[in-house]
């Protein structure tokens, strides 16, 4: 369903476990009131943005976690008819399977079960981002996505192949193409410890020809957000740097393959 005649409706999924389980590889910030105070202060920054360009949030939780200081958030904001919030008891996954099979489940979860993904008309964006950062320039991220594009994602080739899971875009024809049911083809306990986005660079590789993909953002995304792998922030420090070395090159080469 288009919301005007520009563009069509655009929804955030913001994946969250507040109530990581024990043994999660490679995850430090593991403290639940830590994890809730970072996903309500995201969860603030993207209210801030409805109406503005963004229409609708689904909120999608993990760990079976109180959702009622969220709640009470939207409420505050007289947004709460905006915000749908999916929750469900996915604990009984094993940590060794690692989090981008968490957040896989997640998506599978969201994109077949919750109210606005089925309310959702075939051009509707979904936006996915990792629950706990700020994508403080998301409003030009969004409007500079290439007209046509069924998955949007930004596969980075440089080093270890990466296929960054913070922010993708897809249509409901892009996710059933490239990212429904991928979770056991990103297992890190099956693929020798590695991290499930480089064995997800692999997979969405071999998937490219099966719809209409772009695999580089056109705008760097500036992420604000505490690490869960080592507590630093995205924005700061060198990050900064990095952030502004990229969205200068993207700008420069503007580049779009289907």
């Amino acid at each position: 369903m288009s919301t005007n005649a520009s563009r069509p409706q655009r929804i955030l999924v913001m994946t969250a476990t507040i109530t990581p389980p024990a043994g999660a590889p490679g995850l430090v910030r593991v403290d639940p009131a830590l994890r809730l105070a970072d996903y309500r202060s995201a969860l603030e920054w993207y209210l801030g943005l409805l109406g503005r360009g963004l229409d609708r949030i689904v909120f999608a939780e993990n760990s079976a976690s109180d959702l009622a200081p969220l709640k009470a958030v939207c409420e505050r904001a007289d947004q709460d008819g905006q915000v749908e919030f999916f929750g469900f008891d996915g604990r009984d996954m094993p940590p060794a399977y690692g989090r981008c099979f968490g957040e896989s489940v997640i998506l599978d979860r969201v994109m077949a079960e919750s109210a606005s993904a089925r309310a959702a008309g075939a051009d509707t964006e979904f936006w996915k981002i990792t629950g706990r950062y700020k994508v403080l320039n998301l409003l030009a991220v969004m409007r500079a996505r290439p007209a046509g594009a069924a998955f949007y994602c930004d596969l980075r080739d440089r080093g270890s192949p990466w296929a960054d899971m913070r922010l993708m875009s897809w249509t409901r024809e892009g996710f059933d193409a490239m990212l429904r049911g991928v979770g056991p083809l990103i297992r890190e306990d099956l693929n020798r410890g590695r991290p499930g986005e480089e064995t997800l660079h692999k997979v969405l590789t071999g998937r490219l020809a099966r719809t209409r993909t772009v695999a580089s953002f056109r705008r760097e995304p500036l992420i604000d957000g505490v690490r869960a792998f080592d507590n630093r922030n995205w924005s700061q420090g060198r990050q900064r740097l990095v952030f502004l070395a990229r969205d200068a090159q993207r700008r420069l080469l503007n580049r779009v393959y289907f």
